[in-house]
């Protein structure tokens, strides 16, 4: 009996298929990209290693940490890299920031180096060569012919660099490299007093238990020295953090999306239940039980729900292969994909648990028709309190938690996203009461007849005003908050753009330079907005411990990077622009002690308060300070900021750099000034903010697209649990607008009726859905993204807008139904 009715009714479930497989593809797609990205991430650790092992330093390795390393039976390789300005001598001539990556040795010792030509590194290793990033070749149009310079020093062009450890995806993006060979490197004058050269050693092994020997035995010393150290099993853990935020955001994407599709499952099975509530009258008049009319349903629902999961399955499979040409450039590996079976099976399950928890649910009421029905259609003898109905209940308000902890794989996590779900169901089922209660109480009885019965069908017996404000307004709610986390990003970039009062950073000025770096700048009619002084220390002591005492300490809460980093501090009596004192006073002298402060949250990492001491080794000198304030730092805000700031009258005398900014309006005006700056100073680097903003600006518009294909899934199942409840509506107005017509109502007035009463619906939902949005990504930027709360409000309108539309559009499909027929058919069906 299941078999032969569904012959003849499968398009009637059409809404039923289409809810399971966006759901299941969503899943599906999302979990086997997660799934492929970590098997590459652990195959590919060693690759994008580049070594077995490496060290890494902010200063020259000391002459006994060398002495060490040659000690070590292995194959090395050193690197030194550091930001610089270049200058282009092309076709395209210009001078940009660069990542100059100064090699020596056979390094890498894993993974592909792909260059062009084949032969570029043996030519760099042979003489005054340069490759170039491939990004970076293509803009300013690099030919074999050309020459870079860098410091004093002219390159000659040896090829680009497609791919190589280390290097490659958003790093290229944001800081292009280029690559010489190190043996030139002091000799373009580009390392001087300041300057921040990062030196890294690559060692390679001849097996797994030489590198294990070799890290037991270098981390203590590595340590001693400040430096850090860093392996495959600890890069491996770095990408898999690197990817977390992309897992959680995509695990959102798939919650969204099989949730709207939970309901879209239990709304189309609903009303498939109403359409055929006739044929189970007369099943129940020649004899069939209730338990056996619900289960000739249940089983169509299981074979349709399992079709649907198995397409959603094979189109989720697929979609996968569509992510890696998305989300290559923002992932440094190699995506190699394959089927995986572990979330094909997931989908089988959650298909299957999903068809029978939110069809069981409108079937239920199967039971319970009546055969009295064929002759009385309105006659009902439903058991609302059915043992079945209330385990159904249940399971469907655990499903949401169960099924989000075990896609977060934390209880914690899967909770908040319940309890989030929860107070946005009740949010908008409170407003839709509010709603009905207001325009019952405020019932304008002067309006005209349309006006008045549309508004009086929000709160009527039958109104559909709770389920479909609820339903409609958690789709806008989902969608909009998605909306609204990518444009506080987006907006981000272009508001710290307009609030900062520089554009044009000029660091590593020695100080012999300083002045005839200030009248270049004004010689070009440039502000000198802040002439910045910057020395570099580091800590040696906090509150009379050592460092090699806190370190021992395991119990102690300062975290060790804290004491072990390099830090650049500056002096000043006044604070800038971007600070303000959270707690006590600002940096000062009083009786021959020196009070510094500190930037909020660094306090907690060091453990530290008001009035502790803090001992600074500043180039071999020990300097005693004291904590004396708390700033508040907007670090994007008119860098540079610094996280310690001592007062004027100390370090003056000490080695130091300065950092010049300016703001240029004109493109023009900024590539005069770089290339005269550039030849008269090549040692000091220039950062254009307009430049980095636009890198961020087209950044994040790929980032966006990628958002906004995933969220495509929660898009499309929100429109289909839309559809699904509007047609769902035209049951409990069918009659009532039939009777309308009866007594006498013109078609133009049904229409009317019918389009204003689904306006009110989209216009309170969508407003409703908005507001919840809105407040849902405030607390997002305030405490998650820590951010500035930048909403794009017109494209929000046009969410709603949509909305309205679309609400419109279905419920003018839905008066069809009424327009088209007599009033007598309806009214013998309802006999």
């Amino acid at each position: 009996m299941a078999y032969k009715d569904a012959r003849k009714n499968f398009g009637r479930l059409f809404l039923f298929v289409l809810s399971i497989v966006i759901g299941i593809a969503a899943l599906v797609s999302i979990n086997s990209f997660n799934i492929n990205l970590k098997r590459n991430i652990d195959d590919q650790a060693k690759e994008l290693l580049g070594a077995d092992l490496v060290v890494e330093a902010n200063s020259a390795f000391e002459e006994a940490l060398v002495d060490t390393f040659d000690s070590i039976p292995s194959q090395q390789a050193s690197q030194a890299s550091l930001a610089s300005m270049a200058m282009f001598m092309t076709s395209s001539p210009g001078t940009r920031l660069v990542r100059v990556v100064a090699l020596e040795g056979d390094f890498p010792f894993y993974g592909d180096l792909e260059t062009s030509p084949s032969d570029a590194m043996q030519r760099i290793k042979s003489g005054r060569y340069i490759m170039v990033d491939k990004n970076l070749a293509s803009h300013y149009d690099v030919s074999s012919e050309d020459s870079i310079k860098l410091g004093t020093v002219t390159f000659k062009i040896a090829g680009e660099v497609s791919q190589i450890p280390g290097g490659g995806g958003i790093r290229s993006t944001f800081t292009p490299s280029v690559y010489i060979s190190k043996q030139y490197l002091d000799s373009t004058g580009l390392v001087q007093y300041g300057s921040r050269v990062r030196y890294s050693q690559f060692f390679k092994f001849n097996s797994e238990k030489e590198t294990a020997e070799a890290e037991a035995y270098l981390k203590p010393i590595i340590r001693q020295y400040g430096h850090s150290f860093d392996t495959v099993q600890e890069k491996k853990e770095s990408l898999g953090k690197g990817v977390q935020n992309l897992y959680r955001f995509f695990n959102l994407l798939a919650f969204i999306a099989l949730i709207l599709g939970c309901i879209g499952v239990a709304s189309s099975v609903h009303i498939y239940v109403k359409e055929k509530r006739a044929s189970v009258a007369v099943l129940r008049c020649i004899g069939a039980s209730g338990w056996q009319a619900f289960n000739i349903f249940f089983i169509q629902s299981i074979v349709v729900g399992m079709i649907g999961t198995v397409l959603g399955i094979v189109l989720g499979v697929s979609i996968q292969f569509a992510l890696p040409p998305l989300l290559q450039e923002f992932i440094p590996l190699d995506l190699s994909l394959q089927i995986a079976w572990e979330s094909v099976a997931e989908g089988l399950v959650l298909g299957f648990i999903i068809t029978v928890l939110f069809s069981a649910l409108p079937l239920n009421a199967v039971r319970f028709v009546p055969p009295l029905s064929v002759l009385r259609s309105g006659f009902s003898r439903e058991n609302s309190a059915s043992r079945l109905r209330w385990v159904v209940v249940v399971c469907i308000l655990l499903f949401p938690f169960a099924f989000a902890s075990y896609q977060s794989g934390s209880f914690l996590i899967g909770g908040a996203f319940f309890l989030g779900l929860l107070v946005a169901f009740a949010s908008l089922a409170g407003m839709a009461h509010l709603l009905m209660k207001l325009v019952r109480k405020y019932f304008p009885s002067g309006w005209g007849f349309v006006w008045r019965q549309s508004l009086a069908n929000l709160f009527r017996p039958n109104n559909q005003t709770s389920v479909l404000i609820v339903v409609i307004g958690l789709g806008v709610f989902m969608i909009a908050t998605l909306n609204i986390a990518q444009s506080n990003l987006l907006n981000q970039v272009e508001f710290v753009g307009q609030e900062n009062q520089s554009n044009t950073i000029l660091f590593d000025i020695q100080p012999p330079q300083r002045e005839e770096v200030i009248k270049l700048t004004k010689e070009h009619d440039l502000p000198v907005q802040q002439v910045v002084p910057i020395v570099t220390c580091r800590i040696s002591e906090v509150n009379g411990r050592t460092v090699a005492e806190i370190k021992n300490d395991t119990t102690d809460n300062i975290r060790n990077w804290a004491v072990n980093r390099e830090y650049r501090v500056t002096y000043r009596d006044s604070l800038s622009s971007a600070e303000e004192i959270k707690e006590g006073s600002p940096q000062h002298f009083s009786n021959d002690s020196i009070y510094v402060t500190i930037s909020e949250g660094m306090q907690d990492d060091l453990n530290v308060k008001i009035g502790d001491t803090i001992v600074f080794d500043i180039q071999g000198i020990p300097m005693k300070t004291y904590i004396s304030g708390i700033r508040d730092v907007e670090w994007q805000k008119d860098p540079p900021n610094f996280i310690f700031v001592f007062p004027a009258g100390v370090l003056e005398e000490a080695p130091q750099t300065y950092v010049l900014t300016t703001r240029v309006e004109d493109d023009g005006k900024a590539n005069a000034f770089q290339r005269e700056l550039v030849t008269m100073f090549p040692n000091i680097s220039l950062i254009d903010l307009r430049l980095i903003l636009a890198t961020i600006d087209e950044f994040f518009g790929k980032v966006s697209f990628v958002i906004q294909f995933m969220a495509l899934f929660s898009i499309l199942t929100g429109l289909v649990v839309l559809a699904g409840a509007v047609i769902n509506s035209k049951y409990l107005r069918l009659k009532e607008n039939v009777l309308l017509r009866t007594i006498g109502a013109a078609q133009k007035q049904i229409v009317g009726m019918t389009l204003l009463e689904y306006a009110y619906l989209g216009f309170f939902a969508g407003l409703v859905g908005l507001l919840l949005a809105v407040a849902s990504g405030w607390l997002l930027a305030l405490y998650f993204f820590k951010v500035v709360f930048l909403p794009n409000f017109l494209e929000l309108l046009y969410i709603w807008i949509g909305v309205i539309v679309l609400t419109l559009l279905v419920g003018w499909f839905n008066t069809r139904d009424v327009i088209n027929k007599s009033p007598l058919e309806v009214l013998r069906k309802e006999a």
